[in-house]
């Protein structure tokens, strides 16, 4: 009786340890695209939100405060503005996204990459509509609740609001000198 379930044992470990030779065979073959599409996704989402910019160069990006500023350049090889990175806290948890804005500090595109807010109120945020909104606000822009809001949530946009002054103020203050 005690032989079989030692049988029985060595054969499950023997379909593990294959199992997981594959996969990390499997896994190692892939992540160079895996990575690749990463950054493809990467650059669209900041080619989305910074029109005009038609390459980054993650090498120059400067790091202020948790935030990773990237220049994009245009086909002449100009600064034409910077993306950044943002998590926000929200009402549920972080609320990350994409910010796109020109030399001077207007914003040119938002773009919300994940969240986790409550379907049908602070989701909201996701609507591209409500995301073009913010096209062209500076630094100094207050918040207001009756059209930068939507019925039933605040939280949710206030904090994108937050997430985007805090990037814009670390911009003026630390980046554009």
């Amino acid at each position: 009786m005690m032989n079989r379930f030692i049988h029985y044992g060595l054969v499950l470990l023997s379909i593990a340890a294959i199992s997981a030779g594959i996969l990390a065979s499997v896994n190692n073959m892939t992540k160079d695209v895996i990575a690749a599409n990463a950054k493809k996704a990467v650059n669209e989402a900041r080619i989305k939100v910074l029109p005009g910019a038609v390459s980054f160069n993650e090498e120059e990006k400067k790091s202020v405060e948790g935030l990773d500023y990237v220049p994009g350049y245009s086909d002449g090889g100009e600064v034409v503005g910077y993306v950044v990175t943002v998590a926000q806290p929200g009402y549920a948890a972080n609320i990350n996204f994409v910010l796109g804005f020109g030399s001077e500090g207007d914003i040119k595109g938002l773009n919300i990459i994940g969240h986790q807010e409550t379907p049908g109120l602070g989701s909201k945020v996701s609507d591209p509509d409500w995301q073009s909104h913010w096209i062209g606000k500076k630094l100094g822009y207050e918040f207001n609740k009756s059209t930068d809001a939507f019925a039933g949530a605040t939280i949710s946009p206030q904090a994108v609001y937050t997430g985007m002054m805090r990037a814009l103020s670390t911009y003026e203050t630390e980046v554009k000198n």
